[in-house]
């Protein structure tokens, strides 16, 4: 299993203001997000801002490829919410929590994993036939009818 895809790249603001200003409908910030990394992403994605505004994935070394997305996971800078639930409840059957250690703690370790995920999706023969299979148009969706 090889995690981060994200550890270049950026994102926009609607997909952090959630955790921001309204966490889960409370009004408040998300408790897990690291409080100096919420006041840097406030100030980048202010409420009621531009939501497309774009943003860094990994804030550390934004255009390296590397394994400081999960040393900010460790910390709680985790940009989107999906990307710091990766860290965690390490105690739960099933986490990637011990995969983010592991990869915060050896680059090489997270190299060679993605290495072989890459050549595992790189075998994956997709359906193209729409006899086969349904071919969707959005990959989110199931095609209506």
């Amino acid at each position: 299993m090889s995690l981060g895809g994200h550890t270049f790249g950026r994102v926009q603001c609607q997909f952090v203001t959630g955790r921001l200003y309204n966490f889960s409908g409370t009004n408040q910030p998300d408790p897990t997000l690291d409080a100096t990394y919420r006041a840097f992403l406030s100030q980048r994605c202010p409420r009621n801002g531009d939501g497309t505004s774009l943003n860094d994935l990994d804030p550390t070394t934004p255009d390296n490829f590397d394994k400081n997305y999960f040393t900010n996971l460790e910390v709680n800078r985790g940009f989107l919410q999906s990307d710091q639930e990766l860290k965690s409840d390490p105690g739960a059957a099933g986490t990637t929590a011990p995969i983010v250690d592991r990869f915060a703690g050896s680059q090489e370790a997270f190299f060679s994993s993605f290495v072989t995920s890459m050549i595992k999706m790189g075998n994956i023969r997709p359906i193209t036939d729409p006899s086969q299979g349904e071919v969707r148009n959005r990959c989110a969706f199931v095609n209506s009818n």
